[in-house]
């Protein structure tokens, strides 16, 4: 599943990397783990931290 508005999907979530499923939320269990919801694969939180432009 992607979350590209091209593709017709509209879903705000990014998708995980791992399985593509859109994630809800990250849950950090270190600071180098966590598990991503709601497909619970696992991977560093930071893989899923947004580019953000302030």
């Amino acid at each position: 599943m992607s979350s590209d508005p091209e593709d017709g999907d509209d879903t705000p979530f990014p998708d995980c990397p791992t399985c593509g499923e859109p994630v809800a939320f990250v849950v950090a269990t270190g600071p180098s783990t966590g598990t991503v919801e709601p497909c619970g694969c696992s991977l560093p939180p930071a893989l899923l931290t947004p580019d953000r432009e302030d």
